[in-house]
């Protein structure tokens, strides 16, 4: 009897420190201010107990950019042999460890390493660390960096996901400037000019009159994307517009509560291309502008702050929007189906998911001239199983072939319409390759 009655007082008193735990778990995490008024010093220690579970399992779990495939071959792979100068170098990022991520300049024909850079990660995170970020990560989290533009002097530039980061390395990986006045993210692209175009977003949102409660509510947890232009030399800023306001004033407010709904994240601008010669459908200088979450591509003239041209699908949640020549633009469509309600129950048990319709990623190529959209690339790109649920890019080679970087599953493939001639994987052990971070065809 004296066995059960302890045993009894445990089961109590487990049950009611349970009880406890959570309500001031409850109060930590949902209050304004993180439980300091109603739990003072004892904060601190309520947070560490109740992430000791997912901390746990951290440290169990291998790392995110480890991907589970034992059967690819380290490097090209190549189930055709090129002619020698048939494709262009690829710039492409890897990570081995945390902190640890590098970039390569290859030759796609020959699979040789034509150059190396290995910036120190954690010296140039702590450098870009903002307390006045409301989202900035823990000090000791990894990063990610991101999109890599290569100058003609060999200087690097690159964005850190997640993080405010905008950073110029020189040849030899060498800082020579940085910025961290807002968050930096997705893609950087270059004109004739030297003006670098990128995806920012300013730590304190803009007020906007169509979104309900007051500016303080949503100031710091609205994603208020910017299209910005700085100068690749000095960093100097010449160009920020929010996306949001730029839809707003050419009428588009309907893209962004089309159900009457919204939520924190309402563009996720990836990816602005701007025009870097005229043709008959945009002028040189206009910008080609990627919002995933709206499913929308459009072209935007900044002199007149006018969209001349927008398409909302086919293409679901997709990435990387580009010219192709005269007359057309390519998208990469993850065409992946996203569940965010709070309000009505969940369709799929994950925020991301393919369908039935729609089980793999798919490359849309828009004629202005025909008003018309194809999918060449179609056979290929079921045949190889390109699924990448987030990120991914895709470019058209002057050969007619397709390089696409199936981010997630750390794959570069190259291929006709029908089949795959080459494959490219960063090998970490027997078990497992690196993701990628969006490698860039350089011609």
């Amino acid at each position: 009897m004296k066995k059960l009655r302890y045993a009894f007082i445990i089961i109590v008193g487990l049950f009611f420190f349970s009880v406890i735990l959570s309500s001031s778990v409850r109060n930590v995490y949902l209050s304004e201010d993180g439980g300091a008024s109603r739990l003072g010093f004892l904060t601190t220690p309520i947070k560490f107990m109740a992430e000791i579970p997912s901390n746990f399992k951290k440290i169990l779990s291998k790392p995110e950019f480890f991907v589970s495939n034992a059967e690819a071959k380290d490097g090209f792979n190549y189930l055709k042999k090129p002619n020698s100068n048939e494709y262009p170098k690829v710039l492409v990022s890897y990570k081995a460890e945390k902190f640890g991520q590098t970039f390569d300049l290859l030759d796609i024909n020959t699979g040789n390493l034509l150059k190396k850079w290995s910036p120190d990660n954690q010296s140039l995170y702590l450098k870009a660390y903002n307390e006045k970020n409301p989202e900035r990560p823990a000090r000791d989290s990894d990063l990610y960096f991101m999109h890599a533009y290569m100058d003609s002097d060999s200087s690097l530039y690159f964005t850190a996901q997640l993080t405010s980061l905008l950073a110029k390395i020189d040849k030899n990986s060498e800082l020579v400037w940085l910025k961290n006045d807002q968050v930096y993210h997705h893609t950087i692209e270059g004109d004739l000019e030297d003006n670098l175009y990128l995806c920012t977003r300013p730590f304190i949102s803009k007020e906007y009159d169509f979104l309900p409660g007051e500016h303080d509510a949503y100031k710091t947890t609205l994603m208020d994307d910017h299209i910005t232009i700085i100068n690749k030399n000095t960093g100097e800023e010449s160009f920020s517009k929010s996306v949001i306001q730029i839809l707003v004033d050419n009428g588009y407010l309907d893209m962004l509560l089309y159900k009457g709904q919204t939520i924190s994240d309402p563009i996720h601008l990836n990816d602005v291309q701007p025009a870097l010669y005229d043709s008959d459908h945009w002028r040189k200088g206009d910008l080609l502008v990627s919002c995933r979450n709206i499913s929308v591509v459009f072209l935007y003239r900044p002199e007149t702050n006018k969209i001349i041209w927008l398409q909302h699908g086919p293409w679901y949640n997709q990435h990387d929007a580009d010219f192709y020549g005269d007359d057309g633009i390519v998208v990469f469509g993850n065409d992946i189906i996203r569940e965010e309600s709070r309000v009505d129950p969940r369709l799929t048990t994950t925020n991301l998911s393919f369908s039935k319709a729609r089980p793999n990623n798919q490359a849309y190529l828009y004629s202005f001239s025909k008003d018309s959209i194809s999918t060449p690339y179609a056979q290929l790109f079921e045949k190889e199983k390109i699924r990448t649920i987030t990120s991914g890019r895709c470019d058209i080679l002057p050969n007619g072939d397709i390089f696409v970087e199936e981010t997630n599953n750390g794959r570069i493939i190259i291929g006709d319409s029908l089949n795959k001639k080459i494959e490219y994987v960063k090998r970490l052990d027997k078990e497992n390759v690196s993701s990628l971070f969006w490698s860039r065809i350089i011609n």
